[in-house]
């Protein structure tokens, strides 16, 4: 079967490819686009998770591009200076133009340039760049896993993470950099560059431990992609619409932000087992992800969440998932998470995070809570983390 994907990347056109694949019994050729013509909030997001997903369930991977009259040079630019599009390459077995005549080099002529791509974001302190996209990608079965931003060999000749400033100075850098790409904002102040790199160096760490290796700790997965980024948007006045996906979901949070006008949007993506499937690798539970009740799946996802909250009642000295939340309410962020069959948010002005916090979750289709019931969605590989935090706009 043949998948195509959408122009427009809005949240429901990626969820649609994804159902695609999760109703199909034989996934092979993924169909991109030759422009992609819209980013509404989590789009870009969901596009990678969709990509992620047709990654680990097609047998031969074979990725076509649509015909173009655009020079094969620009072509095969467009594919890497894409996120989603580079990640469908990285994931993909064969790569080939649609139409009768195969290109038998384009799959190395793509190789080509994504090897550039990445040895230049190894260079740069915000990553690659497309307007006012900023992104790290980590090609994780492969040598161009450990960015050099993000990684250093240590004494074992093992890849581990940088130290803690230097992983929070990158998220300062990507902001800083979408800030100044979109213009009309503020320099971040320093309590906010504190509460972005604290809230970014967990979910990297999170995403390091738990979103790039398989059923055993020991086991990178191949393949495996994850991707970082930042984005910085404007949620009021004419073009609303296109940059905001028409979601209904957003309404209450974005009345609350006052004349808040100017946002970043941050999102981190991997193509590991989610946290369900991670949890039962874990802990030697019999079941898949996907055998298991969506209730049950809901319960682990929380367990998720809670997991490492401080006794002491101050979460800024603790870690994982509980320091993220923490932050978010002071920064006064918004939080989409996509994970197996589960598609959650948590508006942190109407719901901050407060101390031993039950971490309780809105469905994303139902805009209930979750503890009260969960939509089941088409199931979907590895997590997407979307962020959406307020910045002041320049007076």
């Amino acid at each position: 079967m043949t998948i195509s994907f959408p122009k427009s990347l809005t949240i429901d056109a990626c969820e649609e490819v994804i159902k695609t694949i999760a109703d199909s019994d034989a996934i092979d050729d993924l169909v991109l686009p030759v422009d992609t013509t819209k980013f509404a909030f989590g789009g870009l997001a969901t596009a990678i998770q969709a990509v992620n997903t047709w990654g680990r369930k097609s047998i031969n991977r074979k990725l076509i591009l649509k015909e173009s009259i655009k020079p094969e040079e620009e072509r095969i630019a467009e594919v890497v200076n894409r996120p989603h599009q580079f990640s469908a390459a990285m994931l993909a077995k064969d790569i080939s133009n649609s139409g009768d005549a195969k290109l038998v080099d384009l799959q190395e002529k793509i190789y080509l340039a994504a090897k550039g791509a990445i040895e230049n974001q190894e260079r740069s302190s915000f990553g690659q760049q497309r307007g006012a996209l900023c992104w790290f990608v980590f090609v994780d079965h492969s040598t161009k896993g450990f960015d050099k931003n993000f990684y250093i060999e240590n004494q074992d000749r093992k890849m581990q993470p940088r130290s803690d400033e230097q992983i929070k100075s990158i998220i300062r850098a990507m902001v800083e950099k979408s800030l100044y790409t979109a213009g009309g904002g503020k320099p971040l102040v320093e309590q906010d560059v504190e509460n972005l790199g604290r809230m970014f160096l967990e979910l990297f760490l999170n995403t390091h431990e738990h979103g790039s290796r398989g059923n055993t700790r020991r086991e990178w997965l191949k393949p495996g992609i994850r991707v970082i980024y930042s984005n910085a948007i404007n949620l009021r006045g004419k073009g609303v619409e296109g940059t905001w996906g028409e979601e209904p979901v957003l309404t209450n949070y974005l009345a609350s932000q006052n004349e808040a006008s100017r946002f970043v949007e941050i999102s981190i993506i991997d193509s590991g087992l989610g946290y369900c499937g991670r949890w039962l690798a874990d802990h030697s539970e019999p079941s898949e992800a996907k055998d298991i009740s969506l209730r049950e799946e809901y319960s682990i996802f929380k367990k998720c969440f809670t997991f490492r909250q401080t006794s002491s009642g101050k979460d800024n000295k603790g870690h994982g998932l509980p320091v993220v939340m923490e932050r978010l309410t002071k920064l006064r962020g918004f939080m989409r998470i996509r994970s197996g069959r589960l598609a959650l948010f948590r508006d942190f002005v109407e719901n901050p995070y407060v101390h031993q916090d039950g971490c309780e979750f809105s469905d994303w289709s139902s805009l209930v809570s979750a503890d009260q019931s969960q939509t089941p969605m088409p199931f979907a590989n590895g997590v997407a983390i979307t962020l959406l935090i307020p910045l002041e706009a320049k007076q």
